[in-house]
Formats: structure tokens, sequence, C-alpha cells
């Protein structure tokens, strides 16, 4: 009897013993599924904060308003404070920076109009970077790792624009920022998910940028002031801008 009792609980020890590894296998493979589920809240809610900025910035009147008032935006520090906090918003959900910068050419003219307009944009870009680093880089970095083998339309254009990111993360936002088309917020949104560092954004948002931002102050300061020159000027700089920056992404894209 003892030995039959051994026997069958040699048996039964293995037995007990593999349901808690199979278990144990089950989680392990229920693990990722959740960590999934989880991380879409992160992007869900990175995505919703800017669609409906962008949606409310539109529809209500008060920013446009804001930036119209000359009166007010003249006001000593009160009014330059006032314009900078407007405008870094409006860069950060990615409303046509043009705007921004001819209200700034015609509220401030020419100097301080680039000025103040150039920190609008970088701190509105950045802002923008950082929100997207903390809603969508982790997500991002797991989906291009499960679908590297068969990657859709999206993401190979994805894995392009972040090769590109990622070898010259400098000079391909300059060149990135001086074209005259491309979407800011796009831009701002693809450098946070990638993983560019900080000070490469910031100081090559603030070197592309320039530029137009010099060209639509230069037509508000006109439209303000009456030149003509400076619009003249605007458009020929607006046009070499393009130019500059077309002829330095055929560069870098064939390195």
């Amino acid at each position: 009897m003892r030995k039959q009792t051994g026997s069958h609980e040699r048996n039964v020890g293995p037995a007990s013993s593999g349901a808690p590894e199979g278990a144990a296998t089950g989680e392990a493979k229920a693990v990722p599924d959740g960590m999934s589920r989880a991380s879409l809240l992160r992007p869900a809610l990175m995505l919703a904060v800017l669609v409906a900025g962008m949606l409310l910035l539109r529809e209500v009147p008060g920013v446009h308003a804001l930036l119209g008032d000359t009166v007010r935006l003249r006001q000593g520090v009160g009014g330059r404070l006032l314009f900078c906090l407007a405008g870094a918003v409006w860069c950060l959900f990615g409303l046509p920076r043009q705007l921004l910068c001819f209200a700034a050419g015609v509220t401030y003219g020419l100097v301080e109009g680039t000025a103040l307009a150039t920190l609008c944009t970088v701190t509105g870009s950045v802002g923008c970077f950082f929100w997207a680093r903390w809603g969508g880089r982790e997500w991002v970095r797991l989906h291009m790792e499960r679908k590297q083998e068969t990657p859709g339309f999206l993401l190979r254009h994805l894995g392009r624009v972040t090769a590109m990111l990622q070898r010259h993360p400098f000079e391909a936002i300059v060149i990135l920022r001086l074209l005259p088309v491309g979407s800011s917020l796009l831009l701002n949104l693809f450098a946070g998910v990638t993983g560019v560092a900080f000070a490469p954004f910031a100081a090559a948002t603030l070197v592309g940028s320039l530029p137009q931002t010099v060209i639509f102050v230069l037509l508000g300061s006109g439209a303000q002031f009456g030149g003509m020159g400076r619009a003249v000027t605007a458009i020929i700089l607006f046009i070499v801008s393009g130019w500059v920056g077309y002829r330095l992404l055929r560069r870098v894209v064939r390195e």
C-alpha cells in the first residue's frame, strides 16, 4: 500500500505542478495584450485634447479677437505677456502660424513682432513636442516593433521620417520648417513620438521657423504702415526660403 501510495504521489506531483505552469504561461501571454490596451489611453487622450483644442480655438472668437486687438496688446508688459500666452497656445494646437506672425507685425512692427512671434512659436512647439512624447512615444515604439515584419503604408512612411529625424535631427527639422508646405503640428508630433532629443528640436525650430516668421511679420507691418516694399520683400523671401528648403531636403534624402 505504501508503494502504491508513493507511486500515486509521484504521479500526482508533476500533474499538480503542471497546472500552475500552464496558468503562468496564460498570464504571461495575457500581459502584453493588457499592456497594449492600457497603452491606448495616453495616445487617445493626447489626440482628443489636441482635436478639442483646435476646434475650440477655431470656433470660439476670443483668441481671434484678442490677436486683432492691437490697442490692448500694446499696453505695456501686460499686453505683451497676453500676446505671448495666446500665441503659444495658438502654436501648441497647430493653428496657422502665419496669422499669428501677421498679427505680431501689425501690432508691434518688424523687430519686436519677430521676437514675440518667435517666442510664441518655440514655446508652443515645445509644449506640443512634450505632450506628444508623453502621450504617444511608447505606443509608437511598441506598435512599430510588432509590425516591423509587415509594415503598412503609414508605418513605412513613419519609419522613413523617423530614420531621417534620427540620422539628422537638427538638419531635418530645419528643412521641414523651411518648406512652405507641411504641418507644423504634425512635425511637432513626429519629433515627440520618434525620440528626437529636446535640444536639437528646440534649436532647429528656432532656426527653421525664423524665415517664415520674418516673412509674415513683414507682411503685417507693411499692411499697418503702408509699406509696399515690405510686402514685395516678404514674397521674395518666401520663394527663396522654399527653394532653399527643397534643395536641402533633396540632399538629406540622398544621404
